[in-house]
Order: C-alpha cells, then structure tokens, then sequence
C-alpha cells in the first residue's frame, strides 16, 4: 500500500481574476472554487488520476475538516485516514490574475499527543509499503518526524522524501527516493551552488550516503536526476504552454513511485515522473492520466555522467 503524509494539510480556496489583482483597491474574482491541498495530498491525487490506491495520513481539525473530508470523496482512490487535532486546518489562498500568487497560513498546533497518534499509525507499516513524507513540518516536530522516519527506514518501508532540508539532511540513509530542490540541497549540505556540476556532486554525496534515488528540480531547466547508474537529466515544460505551476513536483514523486514500484527501472521511472509534472504545468489542476501519457513520447532524458 501507498502512503502519503502531510502534516499540515490546507483547504486552498481559488481565485481567478481577469484583471491584475491591487493592494489597497477592490478586487472582484471572476471564479472561485476549493480544492484539499497539501504536497502529500497532491500526491495522492495524482495517484488517484493513475488509477493507484493511496491511504493519507495527516493531521485535520476545526470546523474546515469536514469540508476537506468532503471535498476528496470525489478521488475513488484515495482513503482518508487522518488523525484529528483540535485546531483549525488552515486556509491558503491562491489568487491566479496571469500570475500566481499564494496566501498561505500556518496552521495549527499539533500536541505530543496527537503526533503519538500519527506515530502508531505509522508503525503498522512493514516492507511491502511505501511511505511519502511531503510538505513542510514545524520545527517543534523535527525531532519526533525523523524518529518516526527512521525507524521506517529500519523496518524497510519504502520511504520517499520532500520535505524540510533538516528532516531530509537526517534521513538520507536508504531512503527510496529524495525530490528537492538547488536551495534546499545548499541547506542539506550547508553551502552554495553556483553550477550544475556542484549540484550534482551534492546528489552524487546523498547516493553515496544511502539514497537510492534523488531528483532535484530545476525550475525553467527542468530536473536533475542521480542513482547508482549515474546522473541523468530531464527537458522543461515549454513556457508558452505553461498554465499552472502548482503541484508539478507533488506530481513528479506520484509518478516515480507509480512507475517504480511496477518496472523497478529507476530511469524509466524518472522519466515517467517528468511526464507527470509537465503534464501538471500544462493543465489547469493536478495531471490527469490521459495528458500524462500523451507526453511520454515527447519526454527527453539524457544522461550526463
């Protein structure tokens, strides 16, 4: 079975301008709609649109989290199994004018108690799982998040990464695969990448420290890839058919753990997972199965060293 974790799960509310949007002035939306957000929930939507089952994992509360609840009902393949807490799950706002811009909340506490709950969950999970761990996580779990990590990694789940650089710096022993980004690598290792060749060297460190795979997006450059076979490199989505940026990199993990845990061809599967992202930049939401397999011809990998 397929797990995703977010620990800070958000109801995103949508809203679509035809003019440029001002401060300090009036500004009237042409739509506005709600989606459940969240990297791991992308995830599983993205798997959803697979056709792969998925259980979630995270933490929900307030008097948003039956709407949330309702809102992925519409995903046949996604199981809620969240822990509730008693703070309010946040409210993002994302306001879409030719640009985008977010308005993002912090979201609520989460006690020692309620992170035991998750925790418990978590331990039933054995080596025929996979474990994706997404999203940001308040310092104050840092140590409890790693823990719980690291002892999947121990018991041999299948654990993929995209998350703060100070879990994932703690972490990088077996890990399946690690999804980041040049700014949060330089953080990992606690320096400055100014090339593509001192990127590379940091990927080619986290593989030899234990990480199977490890992709490292680009952003107008596309995605970098490295594994024990060498280092691989994926083309960009062309900007002129660009519409949505949001979630490309949910989408990238959803597609290599899709594709992995049928072919076990890592490369392969990179590839698959660059398919997925770009199909999520072409579209207005999260890539559907359709757009995703029309790209696979058009995807270009190419190996560096």
């Amino acid at each position: 079975m397929i797990y995703t974790c977010t620990i800070n799960p958000s109801l995103d509310y949508y809203m679509e301008f035809d003019q440029p949007f001002e401060a300090e002035k009036t500004n009237r939306s042409q739509l506005e709609y709600y989606e459940a957000g969240g990297k791991g929930i992308n995830v599983s939507i993205v798997l959803n649109n697979l056709m792969i089952p998925s259980r979630a994992f995270g933490f929900l509360g307030g008097f948003t989290k039956d709407f949330y609840i309702s809102l992925l009902q519409k995903y046949e393949y996604i199981q809620p199994s969240f822990t509730y807490i008693e703070g309010h799950t946040r409210i993002n706002v994302k306001i879409t004018d030719g640009r985008e811009t977010d308005i993002n909340a912090t979201g609520p506490y989460v006690t020692h108690q309620h992170m035991e709950l998750l925790r418990k969950k978590v331990e039933r999970l054995d080596e025929n799982d996979t474990f994706v761990f997404s999203g940001n996580c308040p310092e104050y779990l840092l140590d409890d998040i790693v823990s719980m990590i690291n002892n999947l990694l121990s018991d041999n789940v299948r654990v993929i990464l995209d998350t703060n650089a100070k879990i994932m710096s703690r972490c990088l022993n077996k890990a399946l695969l690690v999804k980041t980004y040049v700014n949060e690598l330089e953080e990992m290792f606690n320096c400055h990448l100014n090339t593509q060749e001192e990127i590379i060297e940091k990927m080619q460190k986290c593989v030899e420290l234990g990480v199977k795979n490890i992709i490292v997006q680009l952003g107008d450059d596309g995605a970098l890839f490295a594994c024990k076979d060498g280092v691989y490199k994926s083309n960009a989505a062309q900007k002129d058919k660009i519409v949505n940026t949001v979630g490309s990199g949910d989408s990238m993990v959803a597609g290599f753990i899709m594709n992995y845990i049928r072919s076990k061809d890592a490369i392969d599967s990179f590839k698959f997972a660059t398919c997925c992202s770009i199909a999520t930049s072409f579209s207005k939401g999260l890539g559907t199965r359709e757009k995703i397999n029309s790209l696979y011809l058009e995807t270009n990998i190419e190996k560096l060293k």
